[in-house]
């Protein structure tokens, strides 16, 4: 069977930073001060968090690890601009940040922490596959079917809508959660109970499965395009069953989903 460069929307979570400061030098005279619009929000709740200074700032740069590591971006924002979060981490984040200015000084840093409460969040703690199109059949024809080498290798990754910049706004499907691997089928269940997967009952989840070859190598089980399938708990916001069973004939997918309801 021939092999793909495995491109499950989404599932390639990549890395990114902002550019290398522009100047690691800084001044006293050239301070930053952040205001958020709300220090208590829910999951996936969108809220801003506005960076003026005195000075015009010529670059924006935040981290949420106190610039272990660090995102941004250079452009003229003159005195102040206003950058739009949303977090689905339940608990106190904290958010940093720091700016260049015209003479490529890097400020001080600041902070802002923001308590995220659950509200009406569901969290998401399993998932089973019951079928998918060829399941227990030849995925890597290799392998002979007396060696269980010749099964799939199956793994499934979660995209859903998050904020594409805090700089302008707008959503898309973004990686989200990204399973172990189930060696040649395995059982085909997972728990990521630990994972803290919160989400609102109404927004949608993206889901791709697939079967591991070499990476970057592998093959779609969603028998694409599409290479994903989306769904929602929006349904059972009144019976708040804890075991989701979801089908979809067309490619003999099902699988169930265990979940978590607020009290």
């Amino acid at each position: 069977m021939k092999k793909i460069i495995l491109i499950i929307t989404g599932f390639l979570l990549i890395a990114c930073s902002s550019e290398d400061s522009k100047d690691s030098s800084s001044t006293n005279s050239f301070t930053i001060n952040t205001v958020v619009s709300s220090e208590t929000v829910t999951v996936d709740q969108e809220f801003t968090i506005t960076v003026t200074s005195p000075q015009n700032m010529t670059g924006i740069l935040y981290s949420f690890d106190n610039f272990a590591t660090e995102r941004g971006l250079y452009s003229s924002f003159g005195n102040t601009k206003t950058l739009k979060f949303n977090l689905d981490k339940v608990g106190v984040t904290t958010l940093y940040f720091k700016a260049t200015n015209e003479a490529n000084a890097i400020s001080g840093v600041t902070s802002v922490s923001v308590m995220v409460n659950r509200g009406n969040a569901i969290k998401i703690t399993g998932l089973q596959i019951i079928s998918f199109s060829g399941i227990n059949t030849s995925w890597d024809p290799e392998f002979p079917t007396s060696n269980p080498n010749h099964l799939a290798d199956v793994f499934f990754g979660f995209l859903k809508a998050k904020l594409q910049t805090p700089f302008a706004g707008g959503y898309n499907y973004s990686n989200w959660y990204t399973s172990s691997v189930k060696q040649n089928q395995g059982d085909l269940t997972w728990n990521f109970a630990s994972d803290n997967l919160y989400i609102q009952p109404q927004s949608t989840i993206r889901m791709g499965l697939a079967d591991e070859d070499t990476p970057p190598l592998g093959q779609d089980l969603m028998m694409g395009p599409p290479d994903y399938r989306d769904f929602n708990f929006s349904a059972y916001i009144t019976t708040k069953p804890s075991i989701i069973t979801f089908t979809y004939p067309e490619i003999n997918l099902e699988f169930k989903i265990t979940v978590e309801w607020p009290n």
